[in-house]
């Protein structure tokens, strides 16, 4: 019983772990329009996907309904929006 229980319970640290700690309303509200992708990084941290075409990239920070979305033209914010955050 003990050994079914610790792959269970290193898949909960795990995800618990991948939590991102930067995902706030705080920091949300420090982006702008206009910042390049490193700086939406600076303090986001890296996202968990981007995939783009024709020089527009869409990226993700966070998942399901606890997520911050963000548009590039270029390498520059074009929009943000966000989900479940406080």
């Amino acid at each position: 019983m003990i050994l079914r229980s610790v792959p269970v319970a290193l898949l909960l640290v795990g995800l618990v772990g991948c939590a991102n700690p930067r995902l706030t309303l705080d920091n949300y509200q420090r982006l702008e329009v206009g910042m390049s992708r490193a700086q939406v990084e600076a303090i986001l941290g890296s996202p968990r996907e981007c995939h783009g075409a024709l020089m527009v990239d869409l990226c993700t920070w966070g998942a399901g309904s606890r997520a911050i979305h963000a548009q590039f033209l270029g390498g520059e914010a074009l929009a943000f929006q966000y989900q479940g955050l406080k």
